[in-house]
């Protein structure tokens, strides 16, 4: 096996890591992987094989598909932290209007 073959390998290992990583919540260490794997693809090309070209082309499907996944996952995992940004900026005005309420009752 070449040795872009190799790295596309183990891109496609760390592209896994980083899913479960998005999965359970742990956004650095998918971060840190996404980075670690953009390396590693770079690496593949600069080593890139004319006889390999099936292996590569294979790889490179199976990197694609999980990038899409991986691409969903993060757009689902935004939506749901905006919306909890916005459920929580609502509970503190609310809360705040509470405050300003019982203040007012206080001092009357």
């Amino acid at each position: 096996m070449s040795k872009g073959v190799s790295l596309l390998d183990r891109a496609l290992e760390i592209a896994h890591r980083e899913m479960s990583a998005l999965e359970t919540g742990d956004y650095d260490e998918a971060s840190r992987l996404a980075d670690q794997r953009d390396k590693i693809v770079e690496q593949a090309w600069a080593v890139l094989e004319n006889e390999a070209g099936d292996q590569y082309r294979v790889r490179l499907v199976n990197l694609t598909q999980l990038q899409e996944r991986l691409s969903a996952l993060a757009l689902s995992t935004r939506d749901m932290m905006r919306e909890s940004l916005q459920r929580s900026r609502r509970e503190r005005r609310r809360m705040q209007g509470y405050h300003q309420a019982v203040g007012h009752a206080l001092r009357a």
